[in-house]
């Protein structure tokens, strides 16, 4: 995932300042909801972005609308992007404070693709064969493709695990390719 040069320092800064005050979870809450409030909403993205609005005014609403719902660690980061007009990153900031919670707690990514759409049973089947064989806690992406017409492709961290009925096709196909017959 690429990120703004901007969205990772105040990302890291903001991590490092909720390990020292152990409330990393919940500061990855705070700004996970915020960011899906600046998604959501329209009118408060919008109040949020605009160059006419008042700082001032910018932190009142913020402060009625999280204050008393977030970490006061969160309330004073918005306050600091406000500040230096950087709230229009925070979604990007939200991603990179996430992944850095997600491997501080030992928790990996994984995408896994399929034809069809994997059920509730196969997801949970899919995570805890993952993590019974990689020993590290899974978060589980499910996408759908349906030109792998079947069997699986799993994308962890950077290794791509094919197991694809496509993939298998191609292989048989080069190797049928490389064939001599006499």
């Amino acid at each position: 995932m690429l990120l703004s040069g901007i969205a990772k320092p105040y990302a890291v800064a903001l991590f490092n300042a909720a390990i020292k005050e152990d409330i990393a979870e919940q500061v990855d809450d705070d700004i996970a909801s915020f960011a899906r409030l600046l998604e959501t909403n329209d009118k408060f993205r919008g109040f949020m972005g605009s160059p006419q609005v008042l700082t001032d005014d910018k932190k009142d609403l913020v402060r009625k609308v999280i204050g008393d719902r977030s970490s006061g660690l969160f309330v004073k980061f918005v306050m600091l992007l406000i500040d230096k007009k950087r709230i229009q990153y925070i979604q990007q900031m939200g991603r990179a404070y996430s992944q850095l919670f997600e491997n501080q707690q030992g928790i990996v990514e994984v995408r896994a693709i399929t034809a069809i759409k994997m059920d509730h049973d196969m997801q949970t089947k899919t995570k805890q064969t993952i993590e019974s064989k990689t020993g590290k806690k899974v978060r589980l992406v499910a996408q759908t493709d349906p030109r792998i017409i079947g069997g699986m492709i799993l994308i962890i961290q950077n290794k791509i695990i094919d197991g694809s009925i496509r993939f298998q096709l191609d292989t048989i196909s080069r190797s049928l390719g490389q064939l001599k017959v006499h």
